[in-house]
């Protein structure tokens, strides 16, 4: 599943493309994570693009409905994992991840399990991205820390040190890229002038379509 947008009059709209091999008409549904597409597997991207385009009408009103709050995390609920739902299971061994399921460990609660497992991936996992987006962009940064803010999903001090959200793991992978390249630009413009953005485009020419994803889907970063 990719996250693609479409530009419309008066506004972008965000939507999430899955092709399925079993489809021969494209299919169109609303969730808590907004608008996904479904299309057949050969089938051009334009395609997608039409039938959103003649169910605009209907796809701006379900948008629009307010969305239950989600339910409680429990075993056998799901949960995101770099932008695709995991479903939660106990397990006797360790906390791991396998194709859809995310096994949890018995042994403590499981908000507990699931935060530090998703808080030691996040480190190894930001680390490489952050490694690899720092000799594209010729930007080093001096350190690499975790952050739990409410607010922000990441920050960069005048020393160089930066800060990435944890729960940023739920978020598609080009969404985390986005985040670290936001804010390794920070290196050398310290600000949101159009220098810094200039600099973010060269490296992530599609960063409204992945700051709006965080827009639109934040809050339910924060479900647990």
């Amino acid at each position: 599943m990719t996250v693609h947008s479409l530009r419309l009059a008066d506004r972008e709209l965000l939507y999430q493309l899955e092709r399925s091999s079993r489809r021969r008409s494209i299919g169109l549904k609303i969730t808590a994570n907004g608008l996904t597409v479904i299309l057949p597997a050969r089938a051009p991207l334009k395609e997608a693009e039409r039938a959103i385009e003649s169910k605009l009408k209907w796809i701006l009103a379900r948008l629009a409905m307010p969305i239950m709050a989600p339910a409680p995390l429990a075993v056998g609920s799901s949960v995101l994992w770099q932008g695709q739902a995991k479903f939660v299971q106990r397990c006797a061994g360790r906390t791991r991840l396998e194709e859809d399921v995310l096994y949890v460990s018995e042994q403590t609660p499981l908000p507990v399990t699931l935060t530090r497992f998703y808080q030691r991936s996040a480190k190894s996992y930001f680390l490489q991205r952050l490694v690899y987006w720092s000799e594209v962009m010729g930007l080093q940064p001096r350190q690499l820390f975790l952050s739990s803010a409410k607010s922000r999903w990441g920050s960069c001090t005048a020393l160089g040190d930066i800060r990435l959200n944890w729960r940023l793991m739920q978020a598609p992978p080009q969404v985390i890229d986005y985040v670290v390249i936001h804010e390794l630009a920070h290196l050398k413009e310290l600000n949101h002038s159009p220098r810094f953005w200039a600099i973010v485009t060269s490296a992530c020419p599609d960063w409204k379509t992945h700051r709006l994803w965080l827009k639109q889907n934040g809050a339910m970063l924060f479900a647990w």
